[in-house]
Parts: C-alpha cells; sequence; structure tokens
C-alpha cells in the first residue's frame, strides 16, 4: 500500500505513524512548535503523496493531507533548502531550458555538468532524463490557433497542459489533439495556464503553490462555464483539479473545476462506455506492458489506459502488478533517494526487461522514467498508441525512435 513502508518497514514510515504524531499534537501531548521541527520534517517526508493509504483506509483518514499541511507549518517557519526549491520549481528550470534546447541537452548529456546539477539542484547525476522538446507545446499550439476557444456548438475540451507534454513529449500533446479532434471535438488550450504545481504541493510550499492554483482555477472555470470540459494528459495534474486544488482554495470554482475535470485516459475511456468512441482502429501487433500509477489509482480511472489499449486489435497488453514505481513524482529525482527509488522500482524494471515486452506504457511522466532506467525499450502514453492505432500518428516501433536520454 505505502511504497516508502515496503520499502522500508520500519513504523515512522507508516501511515499510521503519521496519523499518531498529528494526533499527538492535537491532543496537547506534543507541543504545537513541533510541526516547525526538524524530527517531525523528517517522518513527514516519508509521505510522498501517492494517497495509496487515503485509498486503502477504512475511515479515509487522509494522510497525505495531514502530511502536507504539516510539512507546511516547517517551510513556513524554516523555508526550504534550495535543492528542494528546485526541484519545487522544476517547471520554472525547464522554461529557462527550453530557450536554449540544444544546448540544456548537451548539458544533460554531459557527466561533468551532471554532477555539477546534482551537487547544486538535488538531482540525481544517474537518472535518465529525455531530451527537451525543439519547441515547448503552447508555442505549437499558439500556431495551430488553440489558444482562443471557440463559441460552436458540440464537444468541447480545455487541454490543461502538463509540464512534460510542454517541454518533453509535445508528441503526447499532439496525440491527444488528434483524437479529439477525429471525434469532432473542439480543443482549447489557454495560453495563460501554468503547471499545476503538485511538486510544490507535495513539498509542502503551499504560500506559493496557491496562487498558481488560483490562476489555473479562474482560467479553467470560465473555459467551462462557455461549455468546456477540462482534460489532463498527467493523472498527477487531473488530481491537482479534482483533489488538491479544492483543499488548498476551498472557493466555488474549485469545486467547479473538480466536478468538470478528468484524466484523459479516464475520458475516452467513458466515451466508449456511452457507445461514442470511434472504433476505427487499425491493428498493432505490439507486446506492451502496462503499468498503472499510483495518482491513477487515486483518481479511481479503473486502469482506463489499460482498458483503452486492449481495444487495439493485435496489440498484447501485460500488466504489471508491482505498486508503485519508485518515482513518486520527484522524489525519484533526487540524489539523496535515488538509490532506494531504484530498490522500489526493481520489479517493474525487471519485467520490462522481460524479452517479451516490446515497449512499455503508463499515463505518468514520472513512471515512465523510471520504465525505462533499466532498458533500452522505450516507454510510451497509452495515447500515443491510440492515436497509432487511428492512423493519426506514426507506429511507435516502426515511425518513432526512443530517442537519446540523457545521463
Amino acid at each position: 500500500m505505502c511504497p516508502i513502508f515496503r520499502n522500508d518497514p520500519s513504523e515512522e514510515a507508516s501511515p499510521r505513524a503519521k496519523a499518531n504524531l498529528m494526533r499527538a499534537v492535537i491532543t496537547g501531548r506534543l507541543p504545537w512548535d513541533a510541526l516547525s521541527s526538524d524530527a517531525m520534517k523528517e517522518v513527514a517526508d516519508l509521505c510522498v503523496n501517492c494517497h495509496q493509504c487515503r485509498l486503502d483506509c477504512p475511515a479515509r483518514v487522509d494522510i497525505p493531507k495531514l502530511m502536507i499541511e504539516c510539512k507546511a507549518q516547517y517551510v513556513s517557519a524554516n523555508g526550504l533548502r534550495f535543492s528542494d526549491w528546485a526541484l519545487g520549481r522544476i517547471d520554472l528550470l525547464c522554461g529557462w531550458a527550453s530557450r536554449f534546447g540544444p544546448v540544456a541537452n548537451w548539458a544533460l548529456s554531459d557527466p561533468r555538468l551532471r554532477w555539477l546539477l546534482e551537487k547544486t539542484t538535488g538531482l540525481a547525476q544517474g537518472r535518465k532524463i529525455p531530451p527537451l522538446a525543439r519547441r515547448s507545446y503552447f508555442r505549437t499550439a499558439a500556431r495551430r490557433r488553440l489558444s482562443r476557444p471557440t463559441r460552436s456548438p458540440g464537444k468541447k475540451v480545455v487541454f490543461f497542459v502538463d509540464l512534460y507534454a510542454n517541454y518533453f513529449d509535445v508528441e503526447l500533446a499532439n496525440a491527444l489533439v488528434s483524437i479529439l479532434e477525429h471525434h469532432g471535438i473542439s480543443v482549447y488550450v489557454p495560453s495563460g495556464q501554468l503547471a499545476s504545481a503538485m511538486p510544490m504541493i507535495a513539498q509542502g510550499n503551499l504560500e506559493r503553490a496557491r496562487p498558481i492554483a488560483k490562476r489555473n482555477v479562474s482560467i479553467l472555470a470560465d473555459a467551462i462555464r462557455l461549455g468546456y470540459h477540462v482534460v489532463a494528459t498527467e493523472p498527477s495534474a487531473a488530481l491537482c483539479l479534482t483533489h488538491e486544488y479544492p483543499q488548498l482554495l476551498d472557493s466555488e470554482d474549485s469545486q467547479l473545476v473538480a466536478r468538470h475535470s478528468s484524466e484523459a485516459c479516464d475520458y475516452f475511456w467513458q466515451m466508449h462506455m456511452a457507445g461514442k468512441l470511434e472504433l476505427d482502429l487499425k491493428p498493432l501487433n505490439i507486446y506492451v506492458a502496462y503499468h498503472e500509477p499510483c495518482h491513477s489509482r487515486a483518481l479511481g480511472t479503473q486502469r482506463a489506459g489499460e482498458q483503452l489499449l486492449k481495444l487495439i486489435p493485435g496489440m498484447t497488453v501485460h500488466r504489471i502488478d508491482r505498486g508503485c514505481s519508485g518515482m513518486a513524482g520527484t522524489y525519484g529525482l533526487k540524489s539523496e533517494n535515488y538509490i532506494s527509488s531504484l530498490r522500489m522500482g526493481l520489479g517493474l524494471i525487471n519485467e520490462m526487461r522481460d524479452t517479451m515486452v516490446q515497449i512499455g506504457t503508463t499515463e505518468c511522466s514520472a513512471c515512465k522514467l523510471q520504465m525505462q532506467q533499466g532498458t533500452m525499450k522505450p516507454t510510451f502514453h497509452p495515447l500515443r498508441l491510440l492515436a497509432a492505432s487511428y492512423g493519426l500518428a506514426p507506429n511507435p516501433i516502426h515511425g518513432d525512435r526512443p530517442g537519446r536520454f540523457r545521463r
């Protein structure tokens, strides 16, 4: 259930211990200033906001929410280390790096500069990092005039673009838009939206995350009032919209956005259940290994990505049931967590090494990094495979190379 506890079965790593600590503070057995102590932070940092304990708890105690508030008290009193700030604002760093794409990609491939990055930002030198795209998806959307809402009738979707699809996997964003347009659904990509701020929320940096949440909610709520439904390809981004933002803002607009937001695969699967998904799918004779991310389970999507892949003729889908990938957002990017992250994800990595498996597939960009960490086999979002089956994108085996990963 808890990936940290499964890797380190000590009492302080368990969700029960975190609940007991908060109970001790609330009942007065521990002083309130204990929330801002280093000892409390050590325990709180053992929660990676995966939400699995919340799903499994019969009383529905939201341990991640308690730990986020606990971390927020510490951050308010003590601030953040530079390495924590850097990984919390990875969207800002990617924005800067994308302006100098070739230079940034060269830097990510140079061992000496990777060593320097590890010492300054905490980014593990051994972690494989994909190259930045030549052009961000926001620029592509602007060129295609998707950054303006339409008032035409019919189904309409506003695309909440996550950091990975914007700066690294632009083909994923293109795949989503192509599939939507294939079904006659209008797409709107607001240019003013920001990355979801999930890394900041997970580390308790709520004062910096709240303005970002307010801006996104304001933009998306306005679009919803125009008849749009919000769709995100990244499960963490979708979880922000449906779970984190309402708790962070407690506003009517945040509740409105939560009610009208979906993870992309779940959106298409619900269309299929309603008999509205086009099934003009061409065969893809590929053996794929599917991993369900923790945040997809938290969203209750019922393995929508896996179900969509099973609609593709000729495709064999092998489900990997090994729990958390070990990435847990930015947790697996940190040098201090790199070894434990690999240990947690070893089962997943070993299954990817199976000779039967040709490619991996998962909705989560962080899990994707782990799946490609110990193998040269590429991993794709299910929507890229679905788009290929519709004939809207190249076959990932023949028309798409996995690319050079920066180490």
